[in-house]
């Protein structure tokens, strides 16, 4: 089993995280993810099976973690 944590620091913790929480509950084939957050702290682990998958997973969720992030700031809340 392969696993990345990614831990995130961002004001907009928040929106983040309801942004990519509904992809987390989604079924993907050899991976699992999951979400956290502590007030402006966001963890996500993502576990899986192979390496591609793994890095597939993490592109992903950085990608739309980065357009939440840039979309919150520009137009607020």
């Amino acid at each position: 089993m392969h696993r990345a944590n990614i831990i995130l620091h961002h004001p907009r913790a928040e929106v983040i995280e309801r942004t990519v929480r509904p992809e987390s509950l989604e079924k993907i084939p050899r991976t699992a993810i999951e979400i956290t957050r502590q007030d402006d702290r966001l963890s996500l682990l993502i576990e899986s099976k192979d390496v591609n998958a793994l890095r597939a997973a993490i592109n992903s969720y950085l990608r739309w973690m980065d357009m939440a992030a840039r979309i919150a700031e520009r137009i607020g809340d």
